[in-house]
């Protein structure tokens, strides 16, 4: 209009059209894909015609290929990631005794009846015993209280295999007492642990537990 000339652009243009036929899933698919070929297009163009800008912007900026050329490829990912909800194979319990004395005899399932957690719900808490869901390593551990000069034998059992035992004595002493007992048991699919008071061993004074004090009974599986 004013005597001077108008260059016509030669960039390339890419047209984006929507194929009607493509569902929505695979729509953003698409579309990202004539996205990158545009760029691509874009960058071929400015090697051809513009170099030096080209090297300045790499020279400015040297992360910023890689960086644009990631986050690309992860808008291109596509696909339902699947993950495992928390503790699906997990085996673990822990419970207590909650009364503050129990009567106990000989040859006695001690009924550790207050549930701390109990991940898979494998513990009965009526019965006391725990019931392995699967075979594995698990370890278990027990401790029982007694009053002063209070005396008690215990035993865990595997099926009908005793692997392991403690001696809980209060004698002598002005307070209450405790042992712990800890054992390391492969264990097959339905088999039972639990802890039960000697079958021949006698016992003084009644089991103790409490809030502060708890006889109690863990287990867990390690692999």
């Amino acid at each position: 209009m004013f005597g001077r000339s108008i260059k016509k652009s030669t960039s390339p243009i890419v047209l984006l059209k929507e194929n009607p036929n493509v569902t929505s899933s695979s729509s953003f698919d698409t579309k990202s894909q004539i996205y990158l070929k545009s760029q691509q297009n874009c960058m071929m163009y400015e090697t051809k015609h513009n170099p030096n800008n080209l090297l300045s912007s790499h020279k400015s900026n040297p992360f910023q290929n890689k960086t644009n050329n990631s986050l690309m490829e992860k808008r291109l990912l596509t696909g339902v990631h699947t993950t495992k909800p928390p503790f699906a194979d997990g085996v673990a319990f822990s419970v207590y005794v909650s009364k503050e004395d129990t009567d106990i005899a000989k040859d006695q399932s001690i009924k550790f009846d207050s549930i701390v957690s109990n991940i898979g719900n494998h513990y009965n808490p009526l019965s006391g015993i725990f019931i392995a869901p699967q075979h594995g390593i698990y370890v278990f551990k027990w401790n029982l209280y007694c009053h002063t000069n209070g005396l008690i034998y215990s035993q865990i059992v595997h099926n009908s295999n005793v692997v392991g035992a403690t001696l809980t004595t209060g004698q002598g002493s002005t307070n209450v007492r405790t042992t712990t007992g800890v054992v390391v048991v492969e264990v097959n699919q339905g088999d039972v642990v639990f802890v039960r008071t000697h079958p021949t061993q006698g016992h003084i004074g009644n089991l103790c537990s409490s809030h502060d004090l708890r006889s109690s009974f863990t287990g867990w599986k390690i692999y």
